[in-house]
């Protein structure tokens, strides 16, 4: 159909709307940093969205996804109506990183040294934020998903809101349309709100509840991107 991609997995892609990135609001230098990732992106992907509506017009909601590459984030803070809080490991707040990650957006660092980190989380989850995470904590050497950890669901239970699940592909393939001047095609698709039970929960809770974040991002990626959870439940 014209203006629309089929996906592998029956999947049905619009080319997403630069002109609906959210900058109202925003002190000026974040406008500006906005901007020109906008920019930057529009030359750098060709991308395509589906599911955006299942996207709150604004939080309390934890946005979880898988990561394949650096323009994960970036990504994420394109898509997300409202404010977003990013999660990123301590090693990002070093110069020039921090900086960069700054100029774009709010972000809590996680890590041995930052101990209020989950505190602070739950407290911005409170206070009507999106917090933007990537429950494998790293991106995949292999391409496909790996064990999720639990900080996505010990947040959303923790604060008593919903998970977005959320799947983007293409960007790790980047490099080989780049160096021929070409855009990388990467798509993004946005599933429903999952409502995890209020806790406390144990570890083997939270494990169970992790599962089934991972699974619900499992089941918008292709068959291939799938890895530990090929199984994904509901996949179509």
């Amino acid at each position: 159909m014209a203006g629309h991609i089929l996906g592998a997995v029956g999947m049905t892609f619009q080319p997403f709307d630069y002109g609906a990135v959210p900058y109202a609001g925003l002190p000026v230098w974040r406008r500006l940093s906005r901007r020109l990732l906008v920019f930057v992106l529009r030359r750098l992907v060709r991308l395509e969205a589906s599911g955006l509506e299942h996207l709150p017009e604004a939080g309390p909601y934890v946005l979880a996804a898988n990561h394949l590459h650096v323009l994960d984030s970036a990504l994420g803070l394109l898509l997300v109506p409202g404010r977003v809080v990013g999660v990123a490991k301590d090693y990002w707040s070093r110069p020039p990183f921090g900086w960069v990650i700054a100029a774009m957006g709010d972000v809590v660092y996680v890590g041995p040294r930052r101990r209020n980190a989950m505190r602070r989380l739950v407290a911005e989850l409170r206070a009507g934020a999106v917090v933007a995470i990537l429950p494998e904590g790293t991106r995949s050497p292999t391409g496909a998903l790996i064990r999720g950890q639990r900080g996505a669901a010990a947040l959303a239970t923790a604060a008593g809101v919903p998970v977005v699940p959320a799947a983007a592909w293409g960007q790790e393939r980047g490099m080989a349309s780049w160096t021929r001047l070409r855009r990388a095609p990467v798509r993004v698709r946005v599933g429903p709100a999952l409502s995890l039970p209020a806790g406390p929960h144990d570890r083997a809770s939270l494990d169970a509840l992790t599962d089934e974040v991972m699974h619900a991002i499992a089941a918008l990626l292709p068959p291939e991107y799938r890895g530990v959870y090929g199984e994904a439940e509901g996949a179509m």
